[in-house]
């Protein structure tokens, strides 16, 4: 890989792809085909979750009158973004982030075992790796501005709620379904940037990182 490159960390979106259990399939389909009806250009249909693969939450996810993802700051996702190893297998601990060099405004992205597995073809992961509450509200007293993990939640089963809301309401963006398999332990320059949905809780992102000098 050439040096300083621009590192692609999204999901693609397939057929096949994982959703969030309850939340709509993937469906991409081709409403005009040149080479199947003679039509003069190809034209794809797509019908999918806002949160479908790489995705980015808007505070209207889980605050009944929050802003929506066309409403979203920008600046919490264009800048440097530090990349950490978890290596707690179950969660995102409070000991372990406490141990991390974290900073007002840090745009974070966590690396946990989820990446061992190339899970966007797989069945849902029932026991992925999420943020713990305690580490929650700890991000937020050192007021970070954006946390990105590599699973279809930042949150698990039993504080799902909770740490959305704890997270949303406090400013933070969250990026969830990022691919981190080998995005290596540092500083990266990084361009996240959500589609523009008037009204509409979260996106699918583009999201790309370089590391930094």
């Amino acid at each position: 890989m050439k040096e300083n490159a621009w590192i692609d960390v999204t999901i693609a979106i397939t057929n096949d792809m994982v959703t969030w259990p309850g939340d709509q399939k993937v469906r991409i389909s081709r409403s005009s085909s040149i080479g199947v009806d003679g039509a003069v250009a190809n034209v794809t249909s797509l019908s999918l979750s806002a949160h479908t693969g790489t995705h980015i939450d808007a505070p209207l996810h889980f605050v009944a009158n929050g802003t929506d993802i066309a409403g979203l700051q920008l600046s919490n996702l264009i800048g440097l973004a530090k990349v950490f190893h978890i290596h707690d297998q179950q969660k995102i601990s409070f000991n372990e982030v406490k141990s991390f060099d974290i900073k007002p405004g840090d745009r974070l992205l966590f690396r946990t075992r989820n990446s061992e597995i190339d899970w966007q073809l797989k069945p849902f992961m029932d026991e992925y790796v999420y943020l713990a509450s305690d580490a929650a509200r700890y991000l937020v007293e050192n007021s970070v501005s954006c946390i990105g993990v590599d699973y279809l939640s930042v949150a698990g089963e039993e504080n799902g709620t909770e740490v959305h809301q704890l997270l949303l309401n406090s400013g933070v963006t969250i990026i969830e379904g990022l691919d981190l398999r080998s995005t290596e332990a540092g500083v990266y320059e990084m361009i996240a940037l959500p589609m523009k949905i008037t009204g509409s809780d979260g996106a699918p992102a583009r999201v790309v990182l370089r590391k930094s000098d």
